[in-house]
């Protein structure tokens, strides 16, 4: 099995976290410290929408895949930060829309309020500078079938640059093992925490570059790096 190297510096936080335990921070958050939900999302995507622009600073053309749970809100609030800042955005759906619910629903009317395209998922475009990966999060727990393996499968058969929200779709956040299929990316922006999953096994070949976005630090702290 391959370990992926804990790398010598004084910002990384001194514990990894399993899928269940960053869900119960994430709900501490929304309950204990009252952030409501969209608010979290809003921050989560516009720190992906910063570290995308400070990693790719020329890249004009986003195509943003996103699923149908929260991992796709993060998506639809780059998808609309990058429009917003001039960039040529497309969003490709991956999973039936109708499903959409919460916060996620709340940030995809926002996304199509500024006039943004959401396609269907059929193929990747050819002319995008960046993909970003909003598919699926630190729930996923079977294997990867029908759009959402193809689409996985499209992303890494392209020498386009993927940076992948929370955690590449198709990994398992507590093990570390592709399941099925896994995004390739070249960086990965998590947050809350950093997960089990990304530093063990197929994650070494995953995750690329990472960051933890601790959000609910004292103003003090500073986001860490891995």
């Amino acid at each position: 099995m391959k370990h992926r190297p804990m790398p010598k510096t004084d910002r990384l936080p001194g514990a990894l976290y399993t899928a269940q335990q960053v869900r119960e921070l994430d709900r501490r958050a929304i309950d204990g410290f009252g952030i409501p939900g969209a608010e979290l999302m809003q921050r989560a995507g516009a720190a992906a929408f910063a570290r995308l622009r400070e990693r790719w600073p020329t890249a004009g053309r986003l195509c943003v895949l996103v699923g149908t749970g929260n991992n796709g809100g993060d998506g639809f609030v780059l998808a609309r930060l990058a429009r917003e800042a001039g960039l040529a955005v497309r969003v490709l759906q991956l999973g039936d829309r109708a499903r959409i619910r919460g916060d996620a629903h709340l940030h995809a009317q926002r996304w199509l309020e500024i006039g943004g395209e959401w396609e269907d998922f059929e193929a990747l475009p050819r002319d995008c500078d960046v993909i970003v990966d909003a598919m699926l999060g630190t729930g996923l727990e079977r294997e990867l079938k029908g759009d959402y393996r193809r689409a996985v499968e499209a992303v890494n058969a392209q020498p386009t640059p993927v940076l992948a929200i929370d955690i590449p779709t198709g990994l398992d956040a507590d093990r570390g093992v592709s399941l099925g299929a896994a995004v390739l990316a070249d960086l990965t922006i998590s947050f809350i925490g950093l997960k089990r999953g990304m530093f063990t096994a197929d994650a070494v070949d995953c995750c690329g570059g990472c960051i933890s976005m601790r959000w609910r630090c004292p103003p003090r702290c500073t986001p860490a790096r891995c």
